[in-house]
């Protein structure tokens, strides 16, 4: 979908729940997990926001789901975090002189 289509919607989107005075029709299971990285990630508008962490919080799916999802970026965040032994540097900078000096080519 183009970007100027999806603003159309989500503007179609808005003016009907103004017209049901502001109240949100409810999420489904499908469309928060379509949309499970936006939710995630605090990507969404406060209103779809809002429906999201509704039905994440009242179906336990979703909870699953969303529990599941930031326990995985907290492991990949803590991974990222961890710097490795110096000699293990060492280690892989002496074979890659070894590689070079014996003509070896090495992607650098």
């Amino acid at each position: 979908m183009s970007e100027d289509a999806a603003n159309l919607t989500e503007r179609a989107e808005q003016a009907v729940r103004r017209r049901a005075g502001g109240r949100a029709t409810p999420c489904s299971c499908d469309e928060l997990l379509e949309h499970l990285f936006e939710f995630l990630d605090s990507e969404l508008d406060d209103d779809q926001q809002a429906r999201f962490r509704r039905h994440a919080e009242e179906c336990p799916t979703c909870t699953e789901a969303t529990d599941a999802e930031q326990h995985i970026r907290a492991l990949v965040r803590r991974s990222c975090a961890e710097v490795a032994p110096s000699s293990l540097r060492v280690r892989v900078q002496s074979q890659l002189t070894v590689l070079r000096v014996n003509g070896i080519r090495t992607v650098d």
